[in-house]
């Protein structure tokens, strides 16, 4: 969509593994060495471990563009596949043709698509691919192993390697797992015919180290871990994909949004162009060659729906101050009540007791009050200031009613603000500043409401809004 836009010739940040627009960080490149090296020295076993998005499949890409006509490889991308199944991909995938290397080749095997007996002397080349492909189908594994064992052979006579290589590798079964161990015993007294590569993610280390693997465990001569990358080659990275789709391209992205990107992925590629490629089309809205973070940060919502930087504060609060913030005001609560209890004339003190309310546009729910009293003549330490709610007389009798908790503020702009929004919902609304212990606040309350009855429908529209109300029963006069 923004590629003429921009000037580029195709979309700088796929998630297709294209390895032409492979960044060799200081970690890929020092994979790609070992990989080459394991290779070269026929060290037998190998493997690539990395988080899910690191580049380990754009990596293996690449590695097949380094190698020479020298070296076949069978690339398995699936992992989900029985024993005798990986034996025949290896055989396809390194375009084995089982008659050469068999002693005995069967003679009832028939062609799929032709439904009559083979015969040599006419067959195509397109029919005596069909007619491997049907053989290999029905090679038993002792059958398969003995062709790619004679097949292993001939290429170390002539002086070729021969490369498996396992994608997604932690997926294998452990049957499929032992099978590729017995391929590994296919060797001569010096060196590995085969050399294997797993490649996978964190978890592949984990399988590993398993008992029931502990031999193939010990095969394994070369390891390698691959790290997200660090936030100077992120900045690095994004800016060697827009050179790559086009070298005359116009798209800038100032260090404001880069970070912003760096902060959101962590240094995982998959991520950077997940959120790049969505700063491009927001910029592209906007037409702009210059991406900035706010670019980024339209981006980062499009993805989750919700600014994820944000929820992740959130999430971040919750755990590490839910805990603490509820030991602090229930001792407040206690104290307060006590202190009511003992006044004289029956004077009555409310517990409204308030969770923080999380709003996406309310930075300061970090200190949110828990905490709301009701003044009584009695209690100097606590006042409180309404704007549209006017105190009730001196004397009158108090009647229960009731009252929605939706926000608390330091500030009363943003009190007042927030209570304009929702009066323009429809909302009934006030709010009251109260000081409780030298700490002024200022919450936002939707009501009041004589019965519970009545406060039902406001509850469940603020709920339905996406806020989170709390509703409150006190004792108020008039």
């Amino acid at each position: 969509m923004y590629e003429s836009f921009y000037g580029l010739k195709e979309k700088p940040f796929s998630l297709t593994p294209d390895p032409k627009f492979l960044y060799l960080s200081k970690q890929h490149q020092g994979a790609l060495d070992h990989m080459l090296y394991g290779i070269k020295q026929k060290e037998g076993f190998m493997t690539i471990v990395g988080d899910v998005g690191t580049g380990k499949t754009t990596l293996c890409r690449c590695l097949l563009d380094r190698l020479d006509s020298s070296v076949q490889v069978a690339l398995i991308l699936n992992p989900m596949l029985s024993d005798i199944d990986l034996l025949r991909t290896c055989l396809y995938d390194l375009r084995i043709e089982p008659s050469l290397y068999l002693a005995h080749t069967p003679v009832d095997v028939i062609p799929g698509d032709t439904g009559q007996m083979a015969q040599n002397s006419t067959a195509g080349s397109h029919l005596k691919s069909i007619e491997e492909k049907s053989l290999i189908d029905c090679l038993s594994k002792k059958e398969l192993i003995d062709v790619l064992n004679a097949f292993l052979l001939k290429q170390h006579e002539e002086n070729k390697s021969t490369v498996l290589i396992i994608d997604e590798a932690q997926n294998l079964s452990f049957d499929v797992m032992e099978q590729v161990r017995i391929l590994s015993n296919l060797e001569t007294e010096k060196e590995k015919l085969l050399q294997i590569i797993f490649v996978g993610q964190l978890e592949l280390t984990e399988k590993l180290n398993r008992p029931e693997l502990k031999q193939l465990n010990q095969r394994i001569s070369i390891r390698y871990q691959i790290p997200p990358l660090t936030r100077e080659e992120t900045y690095n990275y994004v800016n060697h994909r827009v050179m790559i789709a086009g070298t005359v391209s116009r798209i800038r992205f100032n260090s404001s949004a880069l970070k912003t990107i760096y902060n959101y992925s962590k240094g995982y590629p998959r991520l950077i162009n997940l959120v790049s490629d969505r700063a491009l089309l927001s910029a592209f809205n906007a037409q702009t060659d210059s991406i900035e973070s706010g670019h980024v940060k339209q981006g980062i919502k499009s993805l989750s729906g919700v600014d994820a930087m944000e929820r992740s504060w959130k999430e971040l609060i919750k755990q590490n101050s839910s805990l603490a913030f509820s030991i602090l005001f229930f001792i407040a609560g206690l104290i307060f009540f006590t202190s009511g209890q003992s006044n004289s004339g029956g004077a009555n003190l409310n517990k409204e007791i308030a969770s923080p309310i999380l709003q996406p546009n309310n930075s300061e729910n970090l200190a949110e009050i828990k905490k709301n009293i009701t003044p009584t003549k009695s209690n100097a330490n606590v006042q409180t200031t309404e704007n549209s709610r006017p105190s009730s007389p001196i004397g009158q009798s108090y009647k229960e009613d009731y009252r929605i908790q939706v926000y608390a503020f330091s500030k009363q702009k943003k009190a007042e603000k927030n209570a304009g929004i929702l009066k323009a919902e429809g909302f009934k609304t006030y709010w009251k500043k109260i000081n409780s212990s030298g700490q002024i606040w200022y919450v936002v309350y939707v009501g009041p409401f004589g019965t519970i009855t009545e406060a039902k429908p406001s509850l469940k529209r603020l709920k339905t809004s996406g806020r989170e109300p709390l509703l409150l029963s006190l004792s108020n006069s008039g």
